[in-house]
């Protein structure tokens, strides 16, 4: 592998007194694009004339310039560190400023209810009602809360601390790793703008949620792992106590932390072992021919645990004790169902028993433009091409390493990932890959355009443009395929319509719940309106179904009848909560209250609704005129009607 290169000799006068060259003018840039980006967040909340252009306009602003010169050849390793930075960084406000005085639902208001728990009871594994597997992976909420107890911060505030941290964390140990992958600036610094590309990184990714602080955890296991395999005999034995005590609170910290994370980091340790171990056996035969018979390792002098294996043992390890003793039942039950219903609608697809899902669907929300779409199909054909060529260099050439065709491996997985997004439920387990598939991208990509033959100075400048652009083209489509239309941007109320869904009714319902009704009573209740009472009143949202009946059909029926009376009874329901802004106006993702409810993404009528007001042993204890909350403490005791 060769080695990192140093600082290009032979630059201006001004570069070379100025190590950061244009970081500071694209920081400006940058500041200009966030402001641009508030400014159309704004317009959008008022229904303002602009809104997107200032919106989209902003992005190009943050990603392109820095973009266009992490791609150039002139721009120094300490400039490209800090470029990267201030990319992961910018990005990171975008998504602060969606909404920046408090958390959204779904994940965030799960992960503050978490938190509180944690706070409250000092118990690091209590059951969380709105995903339950937060409740077996403690660590974003354990570091959040020691700092706002720490800083007598607010959780919003010590949060946002620890996403900002992280985001810095990642971007620099993924340029770390890329530069001692690659053996040159240049191929970390175009890897990191890739990398900003993947449909998670812009919003999903900055959420106050486990994944977003086990990414970073996970680019430093991997760089700590790429020092400890490609350390010299001398090296290793000097740092030899260090890098495995390094890994191993590395791997410990991950898998308390998130478990695809873990699991995604394993395997890839894993793939990258192998191929090590291949190809030290391939050297040994090729220059040992006549000892083939024999054990070719011994001669070689190899040593498992010297390369990737050890770290991936760690992690094996520490996994399997967390699962057996900490978070089987809740690992189990929260990834099982997504895997399984991503199998499902995959055999489905493929048997014919089920159409493909509707790309762009327009659903009952604000729909992609052309536009769009042509940008969210313009920006996978570029990734296409270069897992090809990248699978080429990286298996093809002689000088290729280990750890190079593990991540072109990586990036092979891309278009199984596309794939998934053709099902329903399979989307989910594409839009949650793409942060991992991207690095090996990231790195094929780097790789790619650092070894595009020399051309002259104005063909170098063209050619230069032209990727910046791509890059740019990748970057905003991936955006549009990763989030729906109606959650890019803030706005007016919509049914259903996940963040678009918080509103000051829906706030002022978690408040009252806050001041007024016992922790973790049991609510029927739709799923955003769920989120924030669970994140802000501490009570515990109902889904399933109660002898074989959905325990949403409660807010279906026209009239109360004994199977909702079973519901309540049987499920010991404390209070039901009606949103009466639902009555006749179909959810804008699909569902009111969970996935698979009676209303098959029809309007729920006025009838359905009202009958509460009207209800025998129902007492209406909140009601700000959009949403009442009602006690079934006497209506529970009731017979089936």
């Amino acid at each position: 592998m060769s080695t990192i290169e140093a600082p290009v000799a032979g630059r201006s006068g001004a570069l070379r007194s100025n190590p950061f060259g244009a970081l500071a003018p694209l920081a400006l840039l940058a500041g200009v694009g966030l402001l641009m980006v508030a400014l159309g967040n704004n317009a959008a909340r008022e229904e303002a004339g602009g809104a997107q252009i200032l919106f989209w306009g902003g992005l190009l602003l943050i990603y392109a310039p820095i973009t266009l010169r992490l791609f150039s050849p002139s721009a120094s390793r300490r400039e490209c560190m800090a470029l990267a930075v201030l990319l992961g960084a910018a990005l990171f406000i975008v998504k602060v400023l969606y909404n920046p005085t408090g958390f959204i639902p779904h994940d965030e208001m799960a992960t503050l209810r978490q938190t509180w728990e944690l706070l409250e009871t000092g118990h690091f594994f209590s059951d969380n009602p709105v995903v339950q597997g937060y409740a077996g992976y403690p660590g974003l909420e354990a570091v959040t809360a020691a700092l706002s107890q720490i800083s007598e911060k607010s959780l919003f505030v010590a949060g946002m601390i620890v996403l900002g941290s992280s985001r810095v964390m990642l971007m620099l140990a993924l340029f770390l790793f890329l530069e001692r992958v690659g053996g040159s600036h240049r191929v970390a610094a175009i890897g990191v703008a890739v990398y900003a590309c993947n449909p998670s990184f812009l919003y999903f990714d900055s959420q106050f949620a486990y994944e977003s602080l086990a990414l970073p955890i996970g680019a430093t296991l991997l760089l700590v792992s790429l020092r400890w395999s490609d350390a010299e005999p001398l090296e290793r034995s000097l740092n030899r106590s260090g890098l495995i005590a390094a890994m191993a609170v590395l791997a410990a910290s991950l898998v308390t932390i998130h478990h695809l994370t873990a699991y995604a980091m394993f395997f890839f340790l894993l793939t990258w072992a192998l191929l090590v171990q291949v190809g030290r056996r391939s050297a040994v035969n090729a220059h040992f021919p006549a000892t083939r018979a024999r054990d070719p390792s011994r001669l070689a002098g190899f040593r498992w645990f010297d390369g990737p294996a050890l770290p991936a043992l760690f992690v094996l390890v520490a996994g399997a004790l967390w699962l057996i003793f900490v978070a089987g039942d809740v690992t189990s039950t929260e990834l099982g169902s997504v895997f399984k219903d991503a199998f499902t609608s995959v055999t489905d697809l493929i048997s014919g028993n089920s159409g493909t899902k509707t790309i762009f669907g327009a659903g009952h929300g604000e729909t992609n433009t052309t536009a769009a779409r042509l940008l969210g199909v313009a920006s996978i054909i570029p990734l296409l091409v270069v897992i090809p060529f990248g699978l080429r260099r990286t298996w093809v050439r002689g000088d290729s390493s280990a750890v190079w065709r593990a991540l072109a491996v990586v990036a092979l997985l891309y278009p199984v990932t596309l794939g998934l997004r053709l099902t329903q439920a399979g989307t989910e387990t594409s839009q949650r890959a793409s942060e991992f598939v991207f690095v090996g991208l990231a790195f094929v990509g780097g790789l790619l355009i650092t070894e595009l033959p020399p051309r002259n100075l104005g063909r170098r400048a063209a050619r230069l443009i032209a990727l910046a652009a791509i890059a740019t083209i990748v970057f905003i489509g991936g955006f549009i395929v990763g989030e729906s239309p109606i959650t890019r941007q803030p706005g007016p109320y919509l049914v259903a319509g996940e963040s678009r869904s918080l509103s000051p009714e829906g706030l002022a319902a978690a408040q009252f719940a806050d001041n007024h009704l016992p922790p973790h009573s049991r609510i029927l209740v739709d799923r955003v309106n769920g989120t924030l009472l669970a994140g802000l009143g501490h009570l515990d949202p109902v889904i399933g179904s109660v002898n074989g009946i959905p325990v949403s059909r409660v807010f279906f029926s026209r009239t109360y009848e004994s199977r909702d009376q079973e519901v309540i009874s049987e499920d010991a329901i404390d209070y039901i909560v009606v949103d009466r802004r639902f009555i006749d106006v179909p959810p804008s993702s699909d569902f009111y209250y969970e996935p698979g409810e009676p209303s098959g993404g029809n309007p729920v009528s006025r009838e359905a609704l009202q009958k509460f007001a009207a209800l025998d042993g129902l007492d209406r204890i909140y009601d700000n005129g959009a949403i009442a909350i009602y006690d079934t403490t006497h209506l529970r005791s009731r017979r089936k009607p």
